[in-house]
C-alpha cells in the first residue's frame, strides 16, 4: 500500500522589511509607556541597562520586546518597527459621534516628538461644526498650556499653527508662507526658511482651549 501523499499548500515569498533600530525604536518605546529615560526600559522589561546601551550601538530592533510592547498595550507593530500608520490606529479614528449633540475627538499628547494616546474627549458639535456636511476629521493635542482642536484635513500650510512632522518629529509651529513653496517656521523669536516639501504636515490648530 502506497502511503498517502502528502499535500504542500503553495507560499507565496514575504519580501524583507527594513526595521527600525535603535534609538529610533527606543524613542517610541519611551513614547508608548511614558519614560523619560532610554535606561528605565531596562528596569520596565526586566533586562541589564547595558542591553538597551548595545541597541543603541549597534542599531538593534529589539523584536522580542517589540512584540510585549504590543502585547500588554496594543501599540502597533507597523508603527513601532517600520514606522507606518499610527501608534494605535483603532483609537485614531475620525470624529465620531456619540448622539446627536456630541462628537467625541481622539486625544494625544506630544511627548519627544512622537503622540500619545489620552482618554477621548467629549465635545458639542455645535462648536466644532464646519461649513460642509462631512463629518470633520480632528484630533485633540494636550500641551503645557492648552488643549489644542487639530483640523487634519487642512494640510496645505499658509499661515497659522499647525502639526508638523521634521524627521519622522512631530511639533506644533507657527508657519507662515513665503514666495516659490517656501516656509517659515517660527521658534519663540527665532525663524527658519525651508521647503514645502521639508515638512510633512499633520493637520492646522483651528481652536486653543487655554487650562485654567
Amino acid at each position: 500500500m502506497k502511503p498517502n501523499s502528502t499535500h504542500k499548500s503553495h507560499v507565496t515569498t514575504l519580501s524583507s522589511y527594513q526595521y527600525l533600530g535603535g534609538k529610533a525604536v527606543t524613542s517610541k518605546l519611551c513614547s508608548v509607556l511614558d519614560i523619560d529615560e532610554y535606561q528605565d526600559l531596562a528596569d520596565v522589561f526586566n533586562i541589564p541597562r547595558g542591553t538597551v546601551s548595545t541597541w543603541h550601538s549597534r542599531e538593534t530592533t529589539p523584536f522580542e520586546i517589540a512584540i510585549r510592547s504590543h502585547l500588554a498595550t496594543g501599540v502597533s507593530l507597523h508603527w513601532l518597527l517600520l514606522n507606518e500608520g499610527e501608534a494605535f490606529p483603532h483609537l485614531n479614528t475620525s470624529m465620531t459621534k456619540a448622539d446627536s449633540d456630541t462628537l467625541i475627538v481622539p486625544h494625544y499628547q506630544l511627548k519627544s516628538g512622537q503622540l500619545t494616546p489620552l482618554p477621548a474627549l467629549s465635545f458639542d458639535q455645535t462648536l466644532l461644526k464646519q461649513s460642509n456636511n462631512e463629518p470633520p476629521l480632528l484630533m485633540a493635542l494636550q500641551t503645557t498650556t492648552a488643549t489644542l482642536i487639530i483640523d487634519k484635513s487642512d494640510i496645505l500650510p499658509i499661515s497659522g499653527n499647525y502639526l508638523i512632522s521634521i524627521d519622522q518629529l512631530l511639533s506644533i509651529n507657527d508657519i507662515q508662507r513665503l514666495p516659490a513653496k517656501q516656509l517659515a517656521l517660527h521658534y519663540g523669536q527665532s525663524s527658519i526658511t525651508l521647503a514645502q516639501d521639508d515638512i510633512e504636515v499633520i493637520g492646522k490648530v483651528i481652536i486653543s482651549i487655554d487650562h485654567i
